[in-house]
């Protein structure tokens, strides 16, 4: 007996009143007769062994065209989310830079492999169903798909910005809506053995998934304050023999106290003689304005004439791109040779470190490699740093890598950013010296454009990147320059 055609062109065949099979074609049909060890010269379109209802052989409305290409393009959206899943989970389980950046790749490396059963299951349940739970393997899958590339295209469309990723999550997403269609979620319920456990895996499959995207991403987990002490300290002074040389030792203390490892990105200490003019009649309101305009302290019979460079360099010769783990040290020991007879107020010695956390985000490591400086072989000034880094004609030495986010999920909805960290010099119209540091995390040849207010907040937050200067340590010149000894 050959029943009515369901609505998807199958005929149930009984021999002998048991069930034996389905068929899409006579040609299927006769495949299964010869299975269950019916005689292959049976006239099948004769009345009189074979009965049809609900049509005779000519009746069969299957499209095997339509679906055959119905169940590769449901297996292709699978195996393509799995693809997608399982090279976020499996680099971030290993990379992830926090635990939850860890736990979130499991969970993706999880749902790949899930996608990778479900693309299996859909040749079955487009097919013949011959495994019972077909359907449901592969709702879960349709599930994990829709709701993680629902995510992640909201992930991409909030940073406004195109990865090599961007065309996958609304195409996944246009695919997971038409598979839903196509599956039929009511129907997977009711032909399944288990109902209430299918819609509770794909619920909890689901939940997880997205519960550990959203950690990763929106959930910002407690991590402790770097703290990073620098501090300048002025040795024992010597003069020369001649009494015309002032050698005066310094030491630069740089020390991780935190908990959190760091990259230095640069590092710098500047020591300048401050020249004052000293007054006996007390300085007034103007005057103090002008100090304050000017960025000097406020002071009663002491009028700040400006500052000359005397030293500057790195805190740790070549410590550019490197990092410091916890409780790491670090030193630096210069001697400084002042003229004795130099007419300064003070010598003032100062540090800066710019760091990058890296439990926000890893630095490539070419980082010292990428130096470029702004003059050419023959010394002479050939490029401008960008104006808000610096004057034109100021001369400076750059470093730029790329940076890494803290997840793969990032790093798939996110264009690559790049740090740079600029040590400019630069000359006053009055000829006196100064160097400072400045550096910026951007896009690919845009780190010309000065960071907002706001580009600066969200650099800090994103990557962590600070600037921690030490405490100024000031000495009298006058106090330093001592007769040699006899």
């Amino acid at each position: 007996m050959v029943e009515p055609p369901d609505g998807r062109g199958l005929r149930d065949v009984r021999v002998r009143g048991e069930v034996v099979g389905r068929a899409w074609s006579l040609k299927d049909l006769r495949s299964l007769l010869r299975r269950a060890e019916v005689p292959e010269d049976v006239d099948l379109e004769a009345g009189e062994l074979v009965h049809w209802r609900g049509g005779g052989p000519e009746v069969w409305p299957d499209r095997p065209w339509r679906r055959r290409a119905a169940s590769v393009l449901m297996a292709a959206g699978l195996l393509v989310t799995a693809g997608a899943l399982g090279k976020i989970g499996k680099t971030d389980v290993s990379d992830a830079l926090t635990f939850g950046g860890r736990v979130a790749g499991a969970t993706f490396l999880l749902a790949s492999v899930v996608e990778i059963i479900a693309a299996i299951c859909a040749f079955d349940y487009l097919g013949k169903r011959r495994w019972v739970y077909s359907g449901a393997v592969v709702l879960v899958g349709v599930t994990i798909a829709l709701a993680l590339n629902a995510l992640l295209l909201a992930m991409q469309i909030d940073a406004r910005e195109y990865s090599h990723y961007a065309w996958i999550w609304p195409t996944l997403l246009v695919w997971a809506f038409w598979a839903l269609r196509k599956i039929s979620p009511r129907q997977v319920w009711r032909q399944s053995p288990h109902p209430r456990k299918v819609a509770t895996g794909a619920a909890v499959a689901g939940l997880i998934s997205i519960g550990n995207l959203l950690y990763s991403r929106v959930y910002v987990p407690y991590s402790s304050p770097l703290a990073l002490d620098i501090a300048v300290k002025f040795g024992e002074p010597q003069l020369n023999a001649k009494g015309t040389v002032l050698y005066v030792p310094m030491t630069v203390n740089v020390k991780n106290t935190g908990k959190v490892p760091l990259y230095i990105l640069g590092s710098l200490y500047r020591v300048y003689g401050r020249s004052a003019d000293f007054t006996e009649k007390a300085r007034g309101m103007t005057e103090w304005k002008a100090d304050v305009q000017a960025g000097n302290s406020v002071e009663r019979n002491t009028k700040v004439m400006g500052s000359d460079l005397i030293s500057s360099g790195e805190v740790m010769v070549g410590s550019g791109g490197s990092f410091m783990e916890p409780g790491d040290a670090g030193s630096e020991e210069k001697i400084l040779a002042i003229p004795a007879n130099s007419e300064f107020d003070s010598i003032d010695g100062a540090a800066e470190v710019v760091v990058m956390r890296m439990d926000r985000a890893t630095l490539s490591v070419d980082f010292m490699s990428s130096g470029t400086t702004s003059w050419d072989d023959s010394l002479s000034h050939a490029t401008d740093a960008p104006n808000w880094v610096a004057d034109p004609g100021d001369e400076y030495l750059k470093y730029q890598a790329r940076v890494y986010y803290s997840n793969e999920i990032l790093n798939a909805t996110r264009r690559p950013r790049y740090a740079t960290i600029w040590w400019v010099f630069n000359k006053t119209a009055d000829g006196r010296q100064y160097s400072y540091l400045m550096a910026t995390i951007s896009l690919k040849n845009e780190e010309g454009r000065e960071p907002s207010a706001r580009d600066s907040q969200e650099t800090s937050t994103s990557y962590g990147l600070y600037f921690i200067t030490s405490a100024t340590a000031r000495e009298p010149f006058a106090a330093l320059v001592k007769p040699p000894a006899p």
